[in-house]
């Protein structure tokens, strides 16, 4: 049995991921934290667990355990300190990162195993895998560009995972600038990521499109039994995809 901890349980994606792990056989809901000082006894946030500061996990959470983090950025730092003590393996999602940041989680991920994301839905890693497998097979002149829709209160453009797709493509396309990405909001569009890549003679796109919010939290699971058992190191949601197909 996995001990879970939610961390920015109180946030729209902490409510879904509590339930998600509540649920799952091989997994023990251990703990709910929020940010310093919004603290609530057992029955007024959840019916048998009490929100707990981030300040005081160390205190209070099994050691060993495993952090699922869906809150924002300026966390980090008091987070890592927190899960150094618990020597926790960490699943984030959180986007946002400064370099600095980036910097502090890749030197965690020397200490316990790590898995960041942007995404975690089942389609996203795949998409990457496509695009660097094009990135590498396409010949020269084929153009690439990535528009990226989301809903209307989405702040962050281009989306985290919009970047991170460009990001894959770029590292393995030698002399590949930066993708043109455009970015949309509209209504309640939960989240779209299209590529087209175009020539003189023909184009070709790729889709990414989630119908609900659980398409968000499918690889949770699956990355949580992933770092349970991982050794030390960053990981990201292709290796778990990888994983999941070499046991098909």
């Amino acid at each position: 049995m996995i001990d879970v901890v939610v961390h920015g349980a109180q946030g729209r994606m902490g409510r879904l991921l509590t339930a998600l792990v509540a649920a799952a056989d091989d997994c023990r809901l251990a703990g709910l934290v929020t940010e310093p000082g919004r603290d609530a006894a057992v029955g007024e946030f959840h019916p048998e667990l009490a929100l707990i500061g981030q300040d005081r996990m160390a205190a209070e959470l099994p050691a060993g355990c495993v952090i699922i983090d869906f809150s924002l950025a300026p966390a980090l730092e008091g987070l890592l300190a927190q899960a150094r003590e618990l020597n926790a393996g960490l699943v984030s999602g959180t986007t946002g990162f400064s370099p600095a940041q980036q910097k502090k989680l890749a030197a965690f991920a020397q200490e316990r195993a790590v898995l960041h994301a942007s995404n975690f839905s089942i389609g996203i890693p795949a998409l990457q895998m496509l695009l660097q497998l094009l990135a590498r097979t396409l010949p020269r002149g084929f153009d690439a560009e990535q528009v990226e829709t989301h809903h209307i209160t989405k702040v962050d453009r281009p989306s985290g995972t919009a970047r991170h797709l460009a990001e894959a493509y770029r590292q393995v396309r030698p002399g590949q600038g930066e993708v043109p990405t455009h970015s949309r909001r509209l209504g309640g569009i939960i989240g779209e990521h299209t590529w087209t890549f175009s020539d003189a003679e023909e184009t070709l796109e790729l889709t990414h499109r989630a119908h609900s919010r659980q398409a968000f939290l499918r690889g949770v699971l699956p990355a949580v039994r992933f770092v349970s058992a991982a050794q030390p190191g960053l990981y990201s949601l292709t290796d778990v995809l990888q994983g999941l197909a070499a046991g098909c």
